[in-house]
């Protein structure tokens, strides 16, 4: 029950009504729900929806534990659209044989030039005169003569042999015991040259590098960079639209390797290729590549 209030008057009245109002304020402040703004906000920006958000990137709310402010993370959404990449072609290194010098010498090319020239795998390109090449086989026709030992006999032919001799070559040295200073140099695979340095003939050495570079130019490997995170769900096998400068018309190539080393967020991505026209090495490429499927 409440009872009246009796009347004052004067000061002493008008100090107990502004007491009883600072009262009552007190009472609805401490019974109003606070943070109840921040709460609506933070499940509405929940619901929102993940396609929304520019560059579709969804913020999640997550639930407070322990009580405090919400937590939030962010997540990459896949559009659906194609990942375009660059980079460049190369040579199908599997197709590519690369002929240098392995010893000092002289050498000299069995024609003035190969360059564009069809070769078969085994055939020789050129030979080099070495006196180096003459004195290991003249120690293996010494200890083939006066046999010292099994394993010294075998380090000198293992020698001649990593340097690109025949083994029928060796094996005629040692029937006649006859020394030679002549060591051939031999396509490794069957191909075209497609790059040709050095004279018809003239002093070598290994640090001369690369004389012949021999391949199948039909055949060419396609190296892209693409994100770490789209690389990652890229299977073996997926077919991606190429546009190679000097070729008119885009073709089709699969992914053939993945690459698991990162560099600055990029993954190498291998395109295998097959094209009649002639595919030259560090051509600038782009690819279209399809969205890569959800992992389950």
């Amino acid at each position: 029950m409440i009872t009246p209030l009796k009347k004052h008057s004067g000061q002493r009245g008008g100090l107990i009504a502004l007491l009883l109002l600072a009262a009552a304020i007190s009472v609805v402040w401490t019974t109003h729900p606070r943070g109840s703004t921040t709460t609506t906000t933070a499940s509405a920006s929940a619901r929102q929806p993940a396609a929304s958000l520019p560059g579709a990137v969804a913020a999640l709310t997550l639930p407070p534990s322990p009580p405090g402010e919400p937590r939030t993370m962010t997540a990459i959404v896949d559009d659906g659209s194609p990942v375009i990449a660059t980079g460049i072609t190369s040579y199908d290194e599997t197709r590519t044989s690369r002929v240098g010098v392995p010893v000092r010498g002289w050498m000299k090319k069995t024609r003035a030039t190969s360059l564009g020239r069809t070769v078969r795998a085994g055939e020789t390109v050129g030979v080099v005169y070495s006196p180096e090449v003459y004195l290991t086989t003249a120690s293996v026709v010494s200890q083939v003569r006066d046999f010292r030992g099994q394993a010294p006999l075998d380090a000198e032919r293992l020698r001649l042999l990593r340097w690109g001799m025949r083994q029928s070559t060796l094996s005629r040295i040692e029937k006649t015991s006859t020394p030679q200073a002549a060591l051939p140099l031999i396509a490794r695979v069957s191909g075209t040259v497609v790059a040709e340095a050095g004279l018809p003939a003239q002093l070598v050495e290994p640090s001369t590098g690369t004389i012949f570079t021999i391949t199948d130019p039909a055949y060419a490997w396609v190296f892209v960079d693409v994100p770490a995170a789209h690389a990652a769900r890229l299977p073996v096998g997926t077919p991606a639209r190429l546009t190679i400068e000097g070729i008119a018309r885009p073709v089709t190539a699969k992914v053939a390797h993945v690459y698991r080393r990162v560099e600055d967020g990029m993954r190498k991505v291998r395109f295998d290729l097959y094209s009649p026209r002639r595919i030259q090495p560090n051509l600038p490429v782009t690819a279209e590549i399809p969205p890569a499927a959800p992992r389950p």
